[in-house]
């Protein structure tokens, strides 16, 4: 392929505009978090609702994004290779239906939080609980038909649609907040998501006509949700453990993710998302090598940022109103801790991929298995927390490096799986 051809190609001006729109959407999402910095600064009542919105984030991200894409992206490329025009009313109805299910959910594991908490504040929390129970099923509502765009190779609409999102949600934030305190966050990332859902995908109801897609529980495989978006859920998982000691450790640990986060969501994720169509359609060895190896160098590279530059990027970003110094000293530790287990989760995140290509059927047991063995190695972390007692800081950092290390090994035996299967 000469290099003209290679940068007119649909791959490529796909990735460019996912890549665009990210840089875009970090840009909008490192406004939000100067934002949340300069009111809330480090402040206990911010933890707390950083702990409260980790459990509703956590059965977010089993219902969108990666794990989304990893589930159905595959079955609507197919689907719309082949035909022009589906009608979509059957996924319509059962979306809905499990909307219901989500907001119940949440509410059964959030309102337990509250009553750990032991909050002043008790009915404030009560109203963020609903509010984040809202926000979960209309995410979810959202990601599906995201996915459909996806699987019609709408990489364009999908970027805008995405960034118009987060960008009515940061402009709202700042009058929100100092309105309302933390009930102005859930309320203007609710704005964003609605009007997501009135101006881009509202349209799709009206596409009742064409070939009748089949939808339903059977097409949610579950195990393979939970290892579709891995990442983020190793993530959230220590961001919790970092806020159950009662203190604002959450908060340092939120903060240095944020910044960590953006190659991740940026670029390997993006890149991962074309490498998924890519071998849903055609199979490409090539492209896990380059992935892979792609995810490495960014994943040092930031590593190495991080170490030289991490206290001037913090400060720069962060550092005002409420966010102090002293602030930012402890997210630059915490930002340094955590930066060499993201290497591990480049890797990871891209080594995956191929594995959630393969035929459904053979994925059910594969994906189950995998899914097993992470739960163990979660639950021997918990059980170690529990024989030999340390600080939420230390626990969140052995919690974030040992599940970053699982879910490496647990990578390269997908890939050993996917190759098996295909050759």
């Amino acid at each position: 392929m000469s290099i003209k051809s290679f940068f007119l190609s649909k791959s490529t001006v796909d990735f460019a505009y996912m890549f665009t729109s990210n840089i875009i959407k970090k840009g909008f999402g490192f406004i939000r978090e100067v934002i949340l910095a300069s009111i809330f600064g480090s402040s206990f009542f911010y933890a707390n609702f950083l702990l409260l919105k980790t459990v509703s984030e956590l059965f977010s991200e089993l219902t969108q994004g990666s794990a989304m894409q990893a589930s159905l992206l595959a079955k609507f490329s197919k689907l719309y290779s082949i035909n022009n025009d589906a009608s979509l009313l059957t996924v319509f109805k059962f979306s809905q239906k499990i909307m219901l299910g989500l907001f119940i959910l949440s509410q059964l594991f959030q309102i337990p939080i509250i009553f750990y908490i032991n909050t002043d504040h008790f009915w404030i929390f009560i109203l963020l609980s609903i509010l984040l129970g809202i926000i979960l099923s209309v995410n979810f509502y959202n990601a599906i038909f995201l996915v459909v765009m996806q699987g019609k190779g709408q990489f364009k609409k999908h970027s805008v649609s995405t960034t118009i999102d987060i960008f009515i949600s940061t402009l709202v934030l700042y009058p929100l907040s100092l309105f309302f305190g933390v009930v102005g966050i859930a309320i203007s990332r609710l704005s964003g998501l609605l009007s997501l859902f009135f101006i881009y995908l509202f349209p799709m109801y009206n596409q009742g006509k064409g070939k009748d897609v089949e939808f339903g529980i059977k097409d949610f495989n579950i195990s393979l949700l939970f290892l579709g978006n891995l990442a983020n859920i190793i993530i959230l998982l220590s961001r919790f453990t970092a806020g159950l000691d009662e203190g604002n450790n959450i908060t340092f640990f939120n903060y240095s993710v944020v910044l960590l986060n953006v190659m991740l969501t940026s670029i390997v994720l993006n890149l991962n998302t074309i490498v998924l169509r890519r071998l849903s359609i055609n199979r490409e060895m090539y492209l896990i090598f380059y992935s892979g190896f792609s995810a490495f160098i960014l994943g040092l590279g930031l590593v190495f940022i991080v170490d030289i530059f991490g206290f001037e990027i913090i400060q720069f970003i962060f550092q005002r109103g409420a966010f102090t110094i002293g602030d930012t000293f402890l997210t630059l530790s915490y930002a340094k801790d955590l930066s060499y287990c993201f290497v591990l989760i480049f890797v990871a995140s891209s080594l995956f991929q191929p594995f959630f290509t393969l035929p459904s059927d053979y994925l059910k047991i594969s994906s189950r298995n995998l899914s097993i063995i992470f739960v163990i190695c979660l639950a021997l972390n918990i059980l170690y927390f529990y024989l030999f007692p340390s600080n939420a800081r230390s626990q969140s950092l052995i919690m974030m490096y040992s599940l970053s290390f699982v879910y490496f090994i647990l990578s390269v035996y997908s890939c050993i799986k996917y190759y098996r299967y295909e050759y």
